[in-house]
């Protein structure tokens, strides 16, 4: 195994490190996505659930914050079923 090389900047001992690469910040994108959208989903499902017992109608038309919401989620939704 190799060891990390060490250096000196202005009296401060720096352990000389390996950036990741773009590539791999993209790669854990693309793995916790779905499983954000997953939760952002469940979260959405439970609020509505809520807000359909406190007297709120089946019908009553959404406010524009969630429909804007629900819009998003659907559309990432979409495009992530294709990458399963």
């Amino acid at each position: 195994m190799k060891s990390s090389r060490t250096r000196t900047v202005k009296g401060r001992t720096v352990q000389g490190k390996a950036s990741p690469s773009p590539a791999s910040g993209l790669r854990k994108l693309m793995v916790y996505a779905p499983i954000a959208l997953e939760l952002l989903m469940l979260l959405r499902r439970s609020q509505k659930a809520r807000t359909q017992k406190a007297g709120r109608g089946k019908y009553i038309k959404a406010r524009k914050r969630d429909r804007a919401l629900d819009f998003m989620l659907g559309q990432a939704q979409r495009r992530m079923k294709g990458r399963r």
